[in-house]
């Protein structure tokens, strides 16, 4: 049996302060199987990007413990397993589409393999914009720069791929549009998705699962397993009642949980 994507306990998380640690998220508990497309939803201040760089191994955890895919993060972050995704693509306006989906390779290394070349294209291709490989970053839109920068998270074939807020500067047609082709993207992947939004709407829509973190200190008030409500394909309509009342059922946790 594989290892959970994700396995902590009483982890605390947060980071140095002047006289004591500042405690974001405190005794969490939580595991995620190896696959799932997890939402992880809250208001501002809750820790839900806290925890995403304490996974990518970008922050230390102040206490307890974490395992990814059964490894230390650092371990994983070594081997290259996880890809990042912000809600800035942090693209570099100087090289094009096709070179800042090469980049992370090349960080460190002298030159590409043709198959790392090869792997280039295809993702490209994946995200829907061969025909724009050679274009720079502000001559796309934004909806087509948080693409690329899904397809560079993809190009070291990452195991788990944590995305915050990625779509959150979008506009709403933009937003649905690529929440569908991340969805296609991660069925053909089979990548463990941790995707982490302001939007209910988004969460229910994306998420096999979402989790509900409550702020100060940071704690999962909700878990919901999204899975009996959707098609096999993780597929569901927003207007579906059953997908109306498990957003009604987030927005009471997250109100009662301010």
């Amino acid at each position: 049996m594989a290892a959970p994507a994700i396995e902590t306990s009483g982890l605390d998380v947060g980071y140095p302060g002047r006289r004591s640690p500042v405690t974001v998220i405190s005794g969490l508990e939580l595991t995620v199987e190896a696959g799932t497309f997890l939402s992880i939803l809250g208001s501002s201040g809750c820790g839900k990007s806290t925890f995403l760089r304490v996974v990518a191994d970008l922050l230390a955890p102040l206490a307890g413990t974490i395992r990814v895919m059964g490894e230390t993060p650092s371990a994983v972050r070594s081997g290259r397993g996880v890809g990042f995704v912000f809600q800035d693509s942090t693209l570099l306006p100087w090289r094009t589409a096709r070179e800042n989906v090469r980049l992370p390779i090349q960080v460190g290394r002298r030159s590409l393999s043709r198959m790392i070349d090869d792997r280039a294209d295809e993702l490209l291709e994946l995200v829907g914009l061969s025909a724009l490989s050679e274009r720079l970053p502000h001559q796309l839109s934004g909806g087509q720069r948080q693409r690329l920068a899904i397809a560079r998270a993809l190009l070291g074939e990452p195991r788990l791929l944590l995305m915050d807020e990625p779509f959150g500067a979008l506009d709403e047609i933009t937003r649905d549009r690529l929440n569908d082709e991340l969805l296609n993207l991660w069925r053909r992947t089979e990548t463990t998705v941790l995707f982490v939004t302001h939007s209910i709407a988004e969460a229910v829509y994306l998420g096999q699962r979402v989790i509900v973190l409550a702020a100060h200190p940071g704690r999962i008030v909700a878990d919901h397993d999204l899975r009996p409500l959707k098609g096999p394909d993780n597929r569901c309509s927003r207007e579906d009642p059953a997908i109306v009342a498990a957003m009604a059922r987030m927005r009471s946790a997250l109100g009662a949980a301010s």
